[in-house]
């Protein structure tokens, strides 16, 4: 070989060496790749509205910058969200899932590298939405309202919707009418939307409290309305409301909707009429397809009375929350109704005011009569309760009766007429009644024998139909009850119930009852309502009741320093009526006193005389007849229930230990 080929071989090789060497230096500097992950592993399935802890770790980034977070599905705008939507590596956010199942029922949740957005650089996972059971849930009250406008002091008003709540308390929608006559009103025909909320129960008590987000922002808290609820058993509750703005009473049922309502009806219905003077109304009808046939009422409009007024109407098909129309009743232009069952609506006044003019407002119920013919023979022993609203003389009364004779009866029962000062304790009552075969009919009792409560329009229902809990089948039977004295008697405007008497045993009174009443009193013309659970027991043969629930009283009656109390007790000892069997009093002037005794906050107790009456061990009423202008505490009246709890196996969102219990040991009697 030649010195110059030589040379020519050790150049190339010095030039492949050099590049080789060069190629080596450049990929040794090419830092590696961002990437993300998520530590630990998140869930694949979630429930709707429920929550996880999602954390991403990021590699290889000097910046240090961390990821931002995002969720998408096949439902624009609903895929739930995270707090917050940015994170350090490592560190937690939280993720919401959405409150209705997605399209496609998954979400794919991303966590993106802020230095590095590129899809390399970011991790994701697919969550699948679990389906939750949810139940709808028909519910109405009434009672006086602090919000709006005011005439000499608070205003009746009415509610009445339905809402959908699923397993884990959540609300996931409904709709709601509200009415109060004066301008204060949901939009019609629409009525309010219920676009969330959250109920939360105590599995032993089944005492909790309900919001309700609505798209009417006058009402509740700027448009959140907040229930204090108690469950009797899974499918019913007793409701106030608990928020401030006003009190009511009424009852939130289990919904279920049949494919069509049909049959025949018995109605009642109270509220005012446009001039701001109390109305109550009663009567009859049937459904044939979209009509409303056969119908009569009788109405009550400030002690004027007109009976037996033939109607007809139009009942439009239900929506998905079972909220239909009613038109052409003779009593209102138009009235919404909420399905609790076939054989069960709530209905409410929904006519509108015009500019500077009240309208009329009411709320009731129909219920179903089943398949019977009736007569004066379908009636027997029987308890009744029947109360004026908010609205004019403010009045309850109360009492049981037999029917020796068909036509006839016979019984005792109380009287407090707040309006008039005229108490009526434990009083002889007699008369006469009829019932025509469509199960309208009248029950006189005879002039004095009860105050100014003489003439009562009553409407019989379904023999198997419980007038308090429409889902129940057992202690069914009875009548709905409009009081149609006219006004020269002084009282008159009040609706209630008449239930069959069928065990008046004071052993039957007994175990764990759910409770609540609606009361009025001249403070300031406003009401106390309440709800509560306790036991009765006989300790010692001396029977009890003790009891814990939420009390609300906007106008300070107890003075509390509070418009929601949520830890009221109520004690007292139900003295047996030996000569009246069925008919218990707790009284603050027996020779040993014994009377009702409720605690509101770090005050006192406050007594008031009561006296109840025992339709069976599961049902009966309680009122308050003190009447002393000396002491705004006993210038009151109230009417209520007690009925013995059921299994409360299946509340939504029940949890142990949200409230205090006086016996944690439940009666499964329902």
């Amino acid at each position: 070989m030649n010195r110059k080929a030589y040379a020519s071989i050790l150049a190339i090789i010095f030039l492949a060496l050099a590049f080789l060497t060069g190629c080596g230096s450049s990929s040794s500097s090419t830092p590696p790749a961002i990437s993300v992950a998520f530590s630990p592993a998140p869930p694949t399935s979630l429930q709707t509205n429920a929550t996880a802890s999602l954390t991403a770790v990021v590699s290889n980034d000097s910046k240090n910058a961390g990821v931002t977070w995002s969720a998408t599905c096949g439902s624009a705008g609903a895929c739930g969200g995270f707090s917050p939507t940015s994170t350090a590596s490592g560190t937690a956010t939280t993720y919401t899932a959405p409150s209705a199942v997605p399209t496609g029922n998954t979400v794919t949740v991303t966590a993106t590298s802020v230095t590095d957005t590129t899809k390399s650089a970011s991790a994701t996972i697919t969550i699948t939405a679990a389906v939750v059971p949810s139940n709808n849930y028909a519910f109405y009250l009434s009672g006086l309202e602090a919000i709006g406008n005011q005439i000499d002091g608070p205003n009746f008003y009415a509610l009445a919707g339905s809402v959908t709540i699923d397993a884990n308390g959540n609300v996931l929608g409904g709709e709601q009418d509200y009415n109060d006559g004066f301008g204060l009103t949901s939009p019609e025909p629409s009525g309010d939307t219920i676009t969330g909320g959250k109920l939360t129960v105590n599995a032993t008590t089944g005492q909790g409290k309900l919001t309700l987000i609505t798209n009417n922002r006058n009402l509740g808290a700027s448009g959140t309305e907040t229930l204090g609820v108690q469950f009797v058993n899974a499918k019913h509750a007793l409701i106030v409301q608990f928020d401030g703005s006003a009190t009511s009473s009424g009852s939130m049922d289990f919904q279920t909707l049949p494919s069509t309502l049909s049959g025949g009806y018995a109605f009642t219905l109270s509220g005012v009429d446009t001039g701001y003077f109390p109305l109550v109304a009663g009567g009859v009808f049937s459904i044939s397809g979209t009509t409303l046939q056969n119908g009569f009422v009788d109405i009550n409009d400030n002690g004027t009375v007109t009976l037996k007024t033939p109607f007809t109407g139009t009942i439009s098909a239900p929506d998905s929350f079972g909220r239909g129309t009613i038109t052409g009743t003779r009593i209102a232009t138009t009235f919404n109704y909420y399905i609790v069952g076939p054989e069960a609506i709530r209905i409410i006044d929904v006519d509108p005011s015009a500019s500077g003019v009240n309208s009329d407002s009411g709320v009731g119920s129909a219920y179903g009569q089943g398949t019977d013919t009736f007569s004066d023979a379908a009636l027997g022993p029987s308890v009744f309760g029947v109360e004026s609203n908010s609205a004019g003389s403010l009045y309850a009364a109360a009492g049981m009766f037999t029917v020796p004779a068909s036509g006839t009866f016979q019984g005792v029962a109380d009287d407090n007429e707040l309006g008039n000062g005229v108490v009526v304790p434990d009083s002889s009552i007699s008369g006469i009644y009829s019932i025509a075969s469509n199960g309208y009919g009248s029950l006189t009792i005879k002039s004095g024998d009860l105050g100014h409560v003489s003439a009562l329009g009553i409407y019989l229902t379904d023999p198997n139909l419980n007038l308090n809990d429409p889902n129940n089948r057992t202690g069914g039977g009875g009548a709905l009850v409009a009081d149609l004295d006219p006004l020269v008697n002084g009282t008159g405007v009040g609706t209630g119930v008449l239930i069959p008497q069928t065990d008046t045993s004071t052993a039957s009174f007994a175990g764990n009852y759910a409770f609540g009443a609606q009361e009025y009193n001249y403070d300031n013309f406003w009401e106390f309502d309440f709800v509560g659970q306790g036991s009765v027991s006989s300790p010692g043969g001396v029977l009890t009741l003790t009891g814990t629930g939420p009390v609300s009283d906007p106008g300070g009656l107890f003075d509390s320093g509070t418009a929601e109390e949520t830890g009221a007790t109520f004690s007292g000892t139900p003295l047996a009526d030996t000569t009246n069997v069925g008919r218990y009093t707790l009284l603050r002037t027996n020779p040993t006193p014994n009377p009702l005794a409720i605690t509101v906050g770090d005050n006192s107790a406050v007594p008031f005389n009561v006296v109840i009456y025992q339709a069976s061990g599961g049902q009966l009423f309680w009122l308050n007849e003190d009447y002393d202008q000396a002491s705004d505490n006993f210038y009151s009246v109230f009417l209520g229930s007690l009925q013995q709890q059921g299994s409360l196996t299946g509340l939504p969102a029940a949890k142990r230990g949200l409230a205090k219990s006086a016996n944690r040991n439940r009666n499964n009697n329902q």
